[in-house]
């Protein structure tokens, strides 16, 4: 797989040429460029580099990298998560709930619909339903669950939206994919024209905020290329014609792990007015990032350094465990890393070259402790690993826990 990146000359909000640093994370992987044993030391591995624009305050990714051969293979999905599909079902009745009364059989619109769950519950609900989804494993699984699904990059172009066979849409929902995309406001004008009057745009990304408190660098990924909070989405939105009508739709107890989840009123006009974004204080918010994300790691590794001579396993093969590993100097005191839908058997983590298994390896080798990354689904975790192969609740750790310094 070629990989080529190539650095931005102005912002991809704005336009504007300044930028400040925020964070470099150096030599880091893919999230999910899984590597045989022959091919350990061969995968794509570069710095990260992220910034803000000084004219807008938006905090984005400083490279463009070229994933279409990636994302053509990627096979990530959180399918067979209890507490994942609870948060499908919950999305879909809020959104009907709150913005399909009298339409009778609205029609939704899912960018990067992956293997179709969520889509799934909307259909449930008596809506009409199709996916785009660049990756083509994906999208046949969704195809063959009945979910109509077009394989490929959302096009918003007129040739895009035919391909799609709906002149328009009641709603556009996109979860974890709005940040992966290079250029938001391309895609934002697209949104627009595709949407009827009065017309809904639902937006979950990682929250900025979020990844300050909690010292989540993991989140810093090629992959994603904006990092945006309620103050930065509301008013990139705006610059697009659309209206944020609330950051509130779910209960935070229903939402997942690092989740900013906003549902924007398509408006009248091409852009409203009334900017209300405090630049200067966005930027002053950000200066201590790169300090408090290297204490951070040290955090970690010193973690693992306390508890060498034990057998601890990484639980979580998605993108904060392999970054997350990445990042440390002391990755090797760990033994393996498990995954419930680990993505092939014989690999092993980019960089970290820690071996991926599934969850039954929990029964043939027993973990002293499980530090566990996927901190969202930490009880629904606990309670498989408990109920399956009798570990106690003491022997698993969340990664949040060691990074705000209160495990031991």
């Amino acid at each position: 797989m070629t990989i080529k990146q190539q650095r931005i000359a102005a912002c991809r909000i704005c336009g504007d040429r300044r930028f400040v640093p925020v964070i470099l994370l150096p030599d880091m992987p893919f999230t999910d460029e899984f590597v045989a044993k022959e091919r350990i030391g061969a995968e794509f591995l570069a710095d990260i580099e992220i910034v803000a624009c000084e004219a807008c305050g938006s905090v984005q990714n400083v490279h463009d990298t070229d994933m279409s051969d990636y994302y053509h293979d990627y096979t990530y999905s959180v399918q067979s998560s209890g507490f994942a599909r609870g948060f499908m079902k919950a999305l879909a009745c809020g959104i009907q709930q709150r913005c399909f009364e009298g339409i009778p059989q609205p029609v939704v619109l899912e960018i990067g619909s992956g293997t179709g769950e969520q889509l799934q519950e909307f259909q449930r609900l008596g809506c009409r339903v199709v996916g785009v989804e660049p990756s083509l494993k994906l999208a046949d699984h969704a195809n063959a669950q009945g979910i109509r699904t077009i394989q490929g990059f959302f096009d918003g172009s007129e040739r895009g939206r035919v391909a799609l066979g709906e002149e328009s849409f009641d709603a556009i929902v996109t979860s974890y994919t709005f940040d992966h995309l290079p250029n938001p406001g391309e895609v934002l004008r697209g949104i627009h024209i595709m949407l009827k009057p009065n017309g809904v745009l639902v937006i979950e990304v990682h929250d900025l905020d979020l990844i300050r408190r909690r010292d989540e660098f993991c989140l810093f990924e090629h992959e994603h290329y904006t990092y945006l909070n309620e103050r930065t989405i509301a008013s990139l939105l705006r610059r697009h014609g659309f209206e944020v009508e609330t950051f509130t739709l779910l209960d935070e107890a229903v939402k997942r792990g690092n989740s900013l989840l906003v549902v924007a009123r398509k408006a009248p006009e091409a852009a409203l007015e009334g900017e209300t974004l405090d630049v200067a204080a966005e930027l002053a918010a950000l200066g201590s990032i790169q300090g408090s994300v290297s204490e951070a790691i040290g955090r970690l590794d010193a973690w693992l350094a306390l508890h060498q001579g034990k057998r601890i396993v990484a639980y979580g093969a998605g993108g904060r465990g392999v970054m997350t590993v990445a990042a440390l100097e002391n990755h090797a005191m760990l033994s393996a890393m498990i995954d419930k839908n680990p993505k092939g058997s014989g690999l092993f983590s980019p960089k970290s070259h820690l071996e991926v298994f599934g969850i039954d390896e929990l029964g043939r080798q027993r973990a002293d402790l499980v530090l566990v990354f996927s901190f969202g689904y930490f009880q629904e975790i606990v309670a498989e690993v408990q109920e399956r192969f009798g570990y106690d609740a003491g022997q698993f750790v969340s990664m949040l826990d060691v990074l705000g310094g209160g495990a031991a």
